[in-house]
């Protein structure tokens, strides 16, 4: 039984994926101008630098790693896009696609593709809701 009183407590208003890039600056390309995604807020201090993209719902947070890179293992993100069919069209050429447009079994339509680094991003829109 869930607690209503923790999950008040616990219930976002914002949700931050960050990312610790081992090319700061080819990925941020890959977010800004390959996805379209507008940049919040971005820094260049002496000992590290960020970049803010505003997703629609969330934000992807790119930051300098603070000690050795190491690579994104055992996760992935999946964003839900007001027409995939369209999104899909602008995008299914990009050499980053890893997986075409198809309907999981769950009923949404999808594609997935990587950012340079191989972190996995699958777009989908639920079939229900097609346009």
């Amino acid at each position: 039984m869930q607690d209503n009183e923790l999950f008040t407590l616990t219930k976002t208003t914002q949700f931050r994926l960050k990312l610790y890039p081992k090319d700061f600056y080819k990925v941020k390309d890959f977010y800004e101008n390959v996805l379209g995604y507008p940049i919040l807020n971005s820094w260049d201090g002496v000992d590290d630098k960020g970049v803010m993209f505003d997703t629609g719902v969330a934000i992807i947070e790119l930051l300098t790693p603070k000690d050795r890179y190491v690579p994104i293992g055992g996760s992935n993100v999946s964003l839900q896009v007001a027409d995939v069919w369209a999104l899909w069209e602008k995008l299914k050429d990009h050499p980053n696609i890893v997986k075409p447009l198809s309907l999981a079994s769950w009923g949404d339509m999808g594609f997935r593709m990587v950012d340079p680094e191989g972190y996995q991003i699958t777009f989908f829109t639920p079939e229900k809701l097609k346009i």
